[in-house]
């Protein structure tokens, strides 16, 4: 009896160890697009707008895989999709270094937006599974674990970068990191699905046409289009516009990330002294007022500061949208994250691409950044509808 307790710790153990590492290199991966964009664009000569399409092509993969993912894990497990997510990741991160056109790239970065976005969202699902009792503290330390992926991953390619070295070694690298997740992963035990959490086509239906499900939907699009937005040109934009060097550009990113990271942490420590609602009303609004201050900035020091802002507006309102989310379903939580992962997914292939159109057709990236600054207001009017309307209220 206490052989078995002491296996069911440990594997949970690992479980949860899993997720972390999982998140953690998510988040590396992720955030290497911003940094790298400057290096791809001087070897395919690109222009704003095409760079922009680098970071749809991304995340565009991340939408479709991550639903098609969520659905199959409902039916035949997470682990399977999860490890094939997982090899598709790391062989898409060493095949991106050796190719050598501006199309493959493009390619290779649908594939690598696809394994990155199964393994967030299931390591989100797999979470919860290990922890149902303590679910909300660990989807929302989870993402300090990402946070703390998003802070590492722009430092270490600043410093390759500004040291000559290429983002295809970069690369490389990530790839390496991927394949020794992946062992990690496999050769760990995870308890079987549930009967009753396999979604059905009837469940499905249910759940896309729920009006509470889709404003958080909704809220998922508009707030990670528009924080990939700010972290996703934040390079580009101190670089061409605030003449940072590619050091202090890539460096704006990690810290927009460590303030982001340790707002989390603060919130997840404290998560049930807050009122969800009115927190993410909070958060989004603030987000929306720096972005919109950021754009008029001209002085460095300044926008040190504005950057800090933003990372602290921008931190937890991912975790407890979702958290949001989830509380309205307690079954087919692999549907369920993923349906909330890919609406965020459309906006980080969307919103960063309109960026740059704003940016191309303006003739400047200042006035791009009016298009975050909107849609995180629009979130905090959403929540004030969930707020003020008990219909769409979600019991604690």
């Amino acid at each position: 009896m206490h052989t078995r307790i002491v296996e069911v710790v440990i594997m949970k153990g690992r479980s949860i160890f899993n997720c972390y590492y999982m998140n953690f290199m998510s988040a590396v991966c992720l955030t290497m697009i911003g940094p790298m964009l400057p290096q791809v664009s001087t070897e395919f000569s690109l222009g704003i707008t095409q760079m922009g399409t680098l970071i749809a092509f991304q995340f565009a993969g991340f939408t479709v895989f991550t639903v098609t993912a969520g659905m199959v894990s409902d039916r035949i497990g997470k682990k399977p999709v999860t490890a094939a997510a997982l090899i598709i990741l790391a062989l898409s991160c060493f095949l991106i270094s050796l190719v050598r056109s501006y199309e493959m790239v493009c390619v290779l970065l649908i594939f690598i937006g696809g394994g990155l976005g199964i393994a967030e969202a299931m390591s989100n699902a797999l979470l919860s599974d290990a922890v149902p009792d303590n679910a909300v503290f660990q989807l929302n330390f989870l993402q300090v674990i990402f946070g703390l992926g998003a802070i590492i991953g722009p430092i270490l390619a600043g410093v390759a970068f500004s040291n000559g070295v290429s983002w295809r070694v970069v690369y490389v690298v990530l790839s390496c990191f991927t394949a020794i997740l992946t062992l990690f992963f496999v050769t760990n035990k995870i308890p079987g699905l549930p009967p009753q959490d396999r979604i059905d086509m009837q469940g499905l239906k249910h759940l896309i046409f729920d009006k509470k499900f889709l404003l958080i939907c909704l809220c998922m699009f508009l707030y990670t289009g528009s924080e990939s937005s700010a972290w996703g040109w934040m390079t580009t934009y101190t670089e061409t516009v605030l003449d940072f060097s590619v050091f202090k550009s890539s460096l704006a990113v990690a810290v927009f990330w460590l303030a982001v990271t340790v707002t989390r942490l603060f919130i997840s420590l404290s998560i049930k002294k807050f009122d969800i609602l009115k927190l993410v009303m909070i958060l989004a609004v603030c987000s929306g007022i720096t972005c919109a201050i950021m754009g008029v900035l001209r002085n460095e020091n300044a926008t040190w500061i504005i950057i800090v802002l933003l990372g602290i507006a921008c931190s937890s309102q991912w975790g407890l949208i979702v958290t949001y989310g989830t509380r309205i379903y307690n079954r087919n939580s692999g549907t369920v994250f993923s349906v909330l992962m890919a609406s965020g997914s459309i906006g980080m292939t969307t919103v960063p691409y309109m960026m740059g159109i704003v940016a191309s057709t303006s003739g400047s990236m200042r006035f791009s950044l009016a298009v975050p600054a909107i849609m995180f207001v629009s979130i905090s009017a959403i929540f004030l509808v969930f707020l003020k309307n008990k219909k769409l209220k979600v019991e604690s």
